[in-house]
């Protein structure tokens, strides 16, 4: 061998002692105490970092404990600077539309992707309308995820929406609105359009009758609204029922 090539394994054997000590001196993240938890607002952080200190492993072994815990968390980014004594686990959160019921009782968020997810007290706050979910299927969430920022507009209905609950496949889904009136609206298209024709049907028999009234849009593509009006019972009944 020349000079020039002990030279050069000196040097290799040289760097490669230098990197073993480097990665010896820094911290692993297999420790249970190696993780923090930031990115996030508490209560949820507290929970997230409790979670995350019983289990060992590797940095990217928490963050995937942190996901299967959490199925509001969507991804966990890990993070760790030259020198630092822990990794940095930011969890992702879904991004929720609304909240979710199944048959009147509490069925976590609904997601923008049309996923339905639970989450702990305190990492969503709405208090706008529900989706009750009970029977749809994916694609149907997902068109709801799609529609709804429309549906769930100031203003969009006649009334206020309280809730929108799906129904059997071949009736889709149904709205409620604060005083009383129902409205059968089938499936998740046409969505501006029948608002506004929604609204200016009601508004036409308003003249003629205030109150209530059950709409059925489910045959608008045949230019078919229909109205029927539900009396002060009815309404009562119908206000009562969509609290």
């Amino acid at each position: 061998m020349g000079l020039l090539g002990i030279v050069a394994a000196a040097s290799a054997r040289h760097a490669a002692a230098v990197l073993t000590r480097a990665r010896r001196a820094l911290p692993l993240a297999s420790t249970a105490d190696s993780a923090v938890v930031e990115g996030v607002a508490e209560p949820f952080r507290a929970l997230a970092q409790a979670a995350v200190d019983v289990v060992p492993g590797s940095a990217g072994e928490k963050a995937q404990a942190l996901r299967a815990k959490f199925p509001c968390v969507e991804d966990v980014t890990v993070r760790r600077a030259w020198g630092d004594k822990h990794a940095v686990l930011a969890p992702v959160l879904r991004r929720a539309v609304a909240a979710a019921q199944r048959r009147g009782r509490a069925a976590g968020y609904l997601g923008s992707d049309g996923a339905v997810f639970d989450a702990p007290a305190g990492v969503f706050s709405f208090s706008g309308p529900l989706v009750d979910v009970a029977g749809a299927s994916e694609d149907e969430l997902k068109e709801l995820a799609r529609e709804w920022p429309v549906l769930s507009a100031e203003g969009a209905f006649p009334a206020g929406l309280v809730t929108l609950a799906h129904r059997q496949a071949e009736d889709g889904w149904e709205a409620r609105l604060a005083d009383g009136t129902t409205v059968l609206w089938g499936r998740l298209d046409w969505t501006k359009e029948k608002l506004a024709r929604l609204s200016e049907a009601i508004e036409d028999a308003h003249a003629k009758e205030p109150g209530a009234f059950a709409a059925d849009l489910r045959f608008f593509e045949d230019g078919k609204v229909l109205l029927k009006p539900l009396g002060p019972t009815l309404a009562a009944g119908a206000r009562e029922a969509s609290r």
